[in-house]
């Protein structure tokens, strides 16, 4: 036989492995030319140098090995363009996926920059929000109540099927309720039964499509300010200091606190990095 090609000269001139060829072979996708009677020893034609080129360029385009059988068998014009097209069906939605994945990781990147800019010359800011669309869990959470804290997390995520977990984004949160306030005020020290304080879990619906029925955080003014810290004692402290400069500044509360994770533990291995935000409705005293 002329030209003939061993196994591996033939993996070395495709770029693939000697272990993929035999896998051809025995698939009946790419069979030896000749295989040597008394070694054994598969042999390639250079003239199966371009169908071996023609299965690598349609497993790159996203054909299964089966439909690249088809393709090679009995092929015709029509045929081929037919399975082509298909193939091109599959490729756009890859192509939206990762586009989507795209805008989501951007959008995650420009947060945490804005959060962090934000803050940069004070731990107290006044933000404006656009309303916002949210989905809660259906109980209260304690505050030391951990486990459910994360399951109310979980079940949420699974709510909106996210394509990207929603814990490495700025959507989950709780509402600090407003009736805990003058008690957190009056304190001189910060409760140390937290089991006695509940908070409401939610996620915020952005750009997914909810199958469930959502509520909405009305637009307007936020008095904000970040704690590091997963636990809630970390933000006592702060909500207090929050409270109180609404109390001197003639600021009015009209609502509960919210609580946002902006960094989370996704993002990194410190805890003392991962941060919520907290942000309290208001409106200027009217004299």
């Amino acid at each position: 036989m002329q030209n003939k090609l061993s196994i591996g000269e033939m993996a070395k001139l495709r770029s693939v492995t000697v272990d993929t060829l035999r896998h051809y072979d025995k698939i009946g996708l790419l069979k030896p030319y000749h295989i040597d009677p008394d070694s054994g020893y598969r042999y390639y034609s250079i003239y199966q140098y371009e169908v071996l080129g023609t299965i690598k360029e349609l497993r790159r385009v996203g054909f299964s090995l089966e439909e690249i059988k088809q393709f090679l068998s009995n092929r015709n014009v029509k045929k081929s363009v037919q399975l082509l097209q298909k193939s091109m069906v599959n490729i756009q939605g890859k192509i939206k996926e990762l586009q989507d994945i795209h805008n989501t990781l951007m959008a995650r990147i420009n947060n945490i920059e804005n959060f962090t800019n934000c803050y940069r010359n004070a731990d107290i800011v006044i933000k404006h929000f656009e309303e916002r669309d949210y989905i809660q869990f259906d109980r209260p959470v304690s505050w030391e109540d951990k486990e459910n804290l994360y399951f109310g997390f979980l079940d949420l995520e699974n709510r909106i099927g996210g394509t990207i977990p929603v814990l490495a984004s700025n959507k989950f949160g709780d509402f600090i309720k407003k009736e805990y306030f003058d008690e957190i005020r009056q304190s001189s020290d910060f409760p140390r039964n937290l089991s006695a304080y509940e908070s409401q879990v939610f996620i915020l619906v952005q750009d997914e499509e909810s199958k469930q029925p959502t509520q909405k955080i009305e637009k307007g003014l936020f008095i904000c300010s970040y704690h590091g810290g997963l636990v809630r004692e970390k933000m006592l402290p702060q909500l207090k200091k929050l409270l109180h400069y609404c109390d001197t500044h003639g600021y009015v509360i009209i609502g509960d606190a919210l609580r946002i994770m902006q960094v989370d533990v996704s993002l990194t291995d410190k805890y003392d990095e991962a941060y919520y935000e907290i942000q309290i409705p208001i409106q200027e005293k009217v004299n």
